[in-house]
């Protein structure tokens, strides 16, 4: 994972959607939050939203990278990330949230 391509505070938004589960290990996703946070202006939101571990998910990936983010534990890992306002809203199927940047 390449790490400070862009300066920092440089974007006011910063969104990743269904890509989540291809980052290989918890810890690799962690830093891809802390690098969100990192580019994004003081305000600056984050949003996203990943597929639920159900059965027919894992089916889809069988063989594939597949590092599920969890609902329960996604907010503590954007707020060690350093982003607050953190809003986890999970559906039968997805995981949707957002974050900001402190001002």
């Amino acid at each position: 994972m390449t790490v400070g391509v862009f300066a920092g505070a440089s974007f006011s938004a910063v969104a990743c959607f269904t890509m989540l589960h291809h980052v290989p290990t918890p810890e690799l996703q962690d830093r891809l939050f802390a690098e969100a946070c990192r580019v994004l202006r003081p305000g600056g939101v984050f949003v996203g939203s990943d597929g639920r571990a159900d059965l027919p998910f894992r089916l889809i990936y069988l063989g594939d990278t597949l590092v599920p983010v969890g609902p329960e534990t996604l907010p503590s890992r954007l707020e060690a990330a350093g982003l607050t306002d953190v809003r986890v809203t999970p559906t039968s199927r997805r995981v949707h949230f957002t974050a900001r940047r402190p001002a």
